[in-house]
Parts: C-alpha cells; sequence; structure tokens
C-alpha cells in the first residue's frame, strides 16, 4: 500500500541526495583553494549539483512530513543507520533533531494550511455513516490541510473502496469478491456494483475517478498529487459518500 511506497521513494532520494553529496564533495577536494562563492562562478557543474541537492532535500523532507501520517514501520538496522545518518548530514541544519526540524517545518506551512482548511470547510460530512468511516475521511481532510496530497488521495481511494465492498457483502455478493471461479474473476468492484446490483452510472464514474488518480499515484513512479488532486479526489469522495447506497 502507500506505506511501502512511500518507504521506497524515501529511501530512493537519500540515495539519490547522497550520490550527488559524493560529487560535491570531490568537486570541492580537488579545488581546496576556492571559496564556494568562486567554485559556483568558476565551475557550472558544481552548482547545478548544489542545485539538484537543494531539490532532493527539499523532496526528501516532503516524504518525511508523509510519515507523520504512515509512520515508516519494519525498517531495517541498514535503514535506521540511513535515517540517521541523513538527519546528521553536515549540510543539514536539522540540530542532530530531525522531529524537531519537521515539526518546525509543519509551522512554516501554517498560511498555507490555513488557506486549504478554507477550502475543505464546505466539504464537512453531513451524512449519517458509521464512526470508522468517518473517522478515516477527517484523516483525509487532515492530510489534505498538511500538504500531504498523495496520502489524501490515496486514503480516498481506499475509503471508497472500503463502502463499496461492504455493501456488496450486505448484499450477499461477497462470493463475488473472493473471485474463486473464472468467470467471477472477470468482475471488478465497478463491474459488481453495475451488473450484479445496479448502482446508479454517476456514482460508478465517480468511484472510478477517485480510483484512477490513486492508481497512478501507487503504481506510477512519475506520478505526483498537487494540491488540485487531491482537493479533486476529496470533493469527489464526499460525493460518493452521499450519493451511494447506505447500509444503515
Amino acid at each position: 500500500m502507500y506505506e511501502n511506497k512511500l518507504k521506497k521513494a524515501l529511501f530512493e532520494k537519500i540515495r539519490e541526495w547522497g550520490k550527488v553529496n559524493e560529487k560535491i564533495s570531490q568537486i570541492e577536494d580537488e579545488a581546496k583553494n576556492l571559496s564556494f562563492d568562486e567554485l559556483i562562478e568558476s565551475n557550472d557543474e558544481y552548482g547545478a549539483l548544489c542545485m539538484q541537492a537543494e531539490d532532493f532535500r527539499s523532496e526528501i523532507e516532503e516524504l518525511l512530513i508523509d510519515t507523520k501520517y504512515f509512520p515508516l514501520l519494519g525498517l531495517t538496522d541498514k535503514q535506521k543507520m540511513i535515517l540517521d545518518c541523513f538527519s546528521q548530514s553536515p549540510s543539514l541544519d536539522y540540530d542532530k533533531n530531525i522531529e524537531k526540524h519537521l515539526d518546525l517545518k509543519l509551522l512554516e506551512l501554517k498560511d498555507d494550511m490555513k488557506e486549504r482548511l478554507g477550502k475543505v470547510k464546505p466539504l464537512h460530512l453531513t451524512v449519517n455513516i458509521d464512526p470508522r468511516t468517518r473517522y478515516f475521511y477527517n484523516e483525509v481532510i487532515r492530510c489534505f490541510i498538511y500538504g500531504a496530497f498523495e496520502a489524501s488521495c490515496v486514503l480516498c481511494r481506499a475509503i471508497a473502496e472500503v463502502i463499496a465492498k461492504r455493501f456488496i457483502e450486505y448484499k450477499g455478493y461477497s462470493d463475488l469478491l473472493v473471485g474463486k471461479e473464472t468467470q467471477l474473476k472477470k468482475l471488478t468492484v465497478p463491474g459488481i456494483l453495475t451488473e450484479k446490483l445496479s448502482v446508479q452510472k454517476d456514482v460508478i464514474e465517480i468511484y472510478s475517478k477517485i480510483t484512477r488518480k490513486a492508481d497512478g499515484i501507487l503504481h506510477e513512479r512519475s506520478e505526483k498529487a498537487e494540491e488540485k488532486d487531491a482537493l479533486e479526489s476529496v470533493k469527489l469522495l464526499q460525493s460518493f459518500i452521499e450519493k451511494f447506497p447506505k447500509t444503515l
């Protein structure tokens, strides 16, 4: 799920960041008589590498903020060491406390967070749903406010899928979800909702839009979620919850 993708992306970025910093160190060792400003002016590659390292650091920080909502579980000793080395790098102003640093980063985002809060205020659910679904919907809103856009999109998909599957089970078609027979395996969740339960077409379309965006994030390395993507997913999820047949 998203936690595994997050972990993979984080350590890949740290590896790339480390390689760039190795190249930067080599250039600095070969030109010890030059100051930083002189190196920037005389060596185009050095300047480009410094910018690249900064970009990687920003991307890593964004991924680490996501871990506030999706904690990294099952880390190996090597992975723990890599994270520790990253947090204690001389080029980072973490004061050897990455958690404190991330908390400060979140505070810096407070103005953006207030703006995003205003955008989702009208999206509070008014329909009667079970407490667990409401809890996860609130987590989607929280992720959006804090700028964890990919997490927000992926959670929207998970919630929509749980609601749909619960309804399928409630109607007595849980065997179709298992799909033990070859013919049954061909039916997707939207297929079951359409062919067996006659759920309205517009509801199925909303479900498909939510899942397509999340699937792109989960399976395409180049796919990234921006604020507008997450907000659209939240709006779609709210509409899906309000229009979907109720089991209560």
